[in-house]
Protein backbone atom coordinates (compact mmCIF):
# COMPACT_ATOMS: atom_id res chain seq x y z
CA UNK A 1 0.00 0.00 0.00
CA UNK A 2 2.94 2.49 0.60
CA UNK A 3 4.68 1.40 -2.18
CA UNK A 4 1.02 2.41 -4.11
CA UNK A 5 0.81 5.79 -2.35
CA UNK A 6 4.59 6.72 -3.45
CA UNK A 7 3.89 6.00 -7.16
CA UNK A 8 0.44 7.66 -6.91
CA UNK A 9 1.82 11.11 -5.28
CA UNK A 10 5.19 10.96 -8.10
CA UNK A 11 2.86 10.58 -10.44
CA UNK A 12 0.44 13.76 -9.44
CA UNK A 13 3.61 15.82 -8.71
CA UNK A 14 4.53 14.90 -12.46
CA UNK A 15 1.37 15.65 -14.00
CA UNK A 16 1.58 19.14 -12.28
CA UNK A 17 5.10 19.69 -13.17
CA UNK A 18 4.48 18.72 -16.93
CA UNK A 19 1.17 21.44 -16.62
CA UNK A 20 3.36 23.88 -16.00
CA UNK A 21 5.89 23.73 -18.26
CA UNK A 22 3.27 22.92 -20.66
CA UNK A 23 1.55 26.30 -20.12
CA UNK A 24 4.71 28.49 -21.01
CA UNK A 25 5.86 26.01 -23.45
CA UNK A 26 5.92 29.07 -26.36
CA UNK A 27 8.08 31.38 -23.71
CA UNK A 28 11.56 31.53 -25.19
CA UNK A 29 14.99 33.34 -24.46
CA UNK A 30 16.53 35.68 -26.98
CA UNK A 31 18.56 32.70 -28.19
CA UNK A 32 15.24 30.52 -29.22
CA UNK A 33 15.72 28.17 -25.65
CA UNK A 34 12.72 27.81 -23.43
CA UNK A 35 12.23 29.91 -20.34
CA UNK A 36 10.69 27.34 -18.23
CA UNK A 37 12.20 24.17 -18.36
CA UNK A 38 12.42 20.63 -15.82
CA UNK A 39 15.54 20.30 -14.07
CA UNK A 40 15.95 16.99 -12.34
CA UNK A 41 14.67 16.52 -8.77
CA UNK A 42 14.62 17.80 -5.45
CA UNK A 43 16.33 15.77 -3.01
CA UNK A 44 14.09 13.16 -1.25
CA UNK A 45 11.84 13.64 1.41
CA UNK A 46 9.52 12.25 3.32
CA UNK A 47 6.14 13.19 3.60
CA UNK A 48 3.29 12.23 6.11
CA UNK A 49 0.43 10.65 4.13
CA UNK A 50 -2.79 8.38 5.55
CA UNK A 51 -1.09 5.26 4.46
CA UNK A 52 2.46 5.94 6.04
CA UNK A 53 5.18 8.02 6.37
CA UNK A 54 6.75 7.68 2.51
CA UNK A 55 9.94 9.17 0.53
CA UNK A 56 9.13 11.05 -2.43
CA UNK A 57 11.45 13.10 -5.12
CA UNK A 58 9.60 15.94 -6.26
CA UNK A 59 10.53 17.12 -9.67
CA UNK A 60 12.43 20.48 -10.00
CA UNK A 61 11.77 23.72 -12.05
CA UNK A 62 14.07 25.87 -13.50
CA UNK A 63 11.95 29.03 -14.19
CA UNK A 64 13.99 32.12 -15.90
CA UNK A 65 11.09 34.09 -16.30
CA UNK A 66 11.57 37.75 -14.55
CA UNK A 67 8.47 39.24 -12.84
CA UNK A 68 8.28 42.70 -14.56
CA UNK A 69 6.67 44.69 -11.17
CA UNK A 70 9.46 42.91 -8.23
CA UNK A 71 12.38 42.27 -11.25
CA UNK A 72 12.79 39.08 -9.37
CA UNK A 73 12.77 34.98 -11.26
CA UNK A 74 9.71 33.92 -10.97
CA UNK A 75 9.00 30.29 -9.34
CA UNK A 76 7.11 27.32 -9.65
CA UNK A 77 5.05 26.12 -6.45
CA UNK A 78 3.25 22.85 -6.19
CA UNK A 79 -0.08 22.45 -4.63
CA UNK A 80 0.31 18.99 -4.16
CA UNK A 81 3.80 19.30 -1.88
CA UNK A 82 4.06 22.54 -0.10
CA UNK A 83 7.77 23.69 0.50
Amino acid sequence: MREGARRMLAEALKAEVDAYIAQFADQRDETGGRLVVRNGHHAPRTVLTSASAIEVRAPRVDDKRIDATTGERRRFFSAILPP
